[in-house]
């Protein structure tokens, strides 16, 4: 089975991407890994890729896909594969499905996390991450005996600079045209499966499979 996971931040899609991949026995793939190994191999496909990040600009879609080619093509792909957060607004379904169609693997099935945005607002401004040994905890639903201090370590909470309230509605605000793109995309091919993501991680995986 070939899945591609999508869902908008806080909707715990690389948890629930590499859980889906676990139960079907198959590669979880996602974007940022196939960069970053391809920059260890100093391929040329990387090396355009690099051009473009130590300037600021975007990596353009064509070489992103030369990478992710490049990963479809390995063995350990030929029982199926789960793509984690693509097609996204770096490279579009359309370009994807081109690409896997050509390599006859297309997508079976795209599941859409779905999260509210008062949802995603809720879990991501609420986030504390310790300063000292990185464990995570929530001022509500895994708050610390104490405000701000890990009970694990002792250690000072801290708050990402991106999960406030402001920067997480300016993320849905630039995430939701782009995701509704592909999800119409998926939807008019009759492969998109919505499934709630307040769910835990074990039955998103079971809906998705079945």
């Amino acid at each position: 089975m070939r899945l591609a996971v999508l869902g908008p931040p806080g909707s715990n899609r690389e948890t629930i991407a590499s859980t889906i991949a676990a139960r079907l026995g198959v590669p979880c793939i996602n974007p940022a890994d196939i960069v970053q190994a391809e920059i260890r191999a100093s391929t040329p496909a990387a090396l355009q890729a690099l051009q473009h990040m130590n300037t600021g600009e975007l990596v353009p879609e064509q070489v992103l896909l030369s990478m992710i080619r490049d990963r479809l093509t390995q063995p350990d792909i030929a029982a199926g594969f789960v793509l984690d957060g693509f097609p996204n607004q770096a490279i579009t379904a359309a370009a994807l499905d081109a690409l896997l169609s050509e390599l006859g693997a297309p997508i079976d099935r795209a599941i859409d996390l779905n999260l509210p945005d008062a949802e995603v607002l809720h879990r991501l401004a609420g986030r504390r991450t310790c300063r000292d040994c990185s464990r995570a905890w929530h001022t509500e639903s895994a708050a610390p005996t104490r405000p701000n201090i890990c009970d694990h370590c002792g250690g000072n909470l801290v708050q990402r600079h991106d999960h406030t309230p402001e920067r997480i509605t300016v993320s849905l605000q630039s995430y939701r045209p782009s995701a509704a793109v592909t999800l119409n995309h998926y939807s008019s091919l009759a492969k998109l499966f919505s499934i709630d993501a307040t769910l835990t991680p074990a039955e998103i995986t079971t809906k998705a499979v079945a």
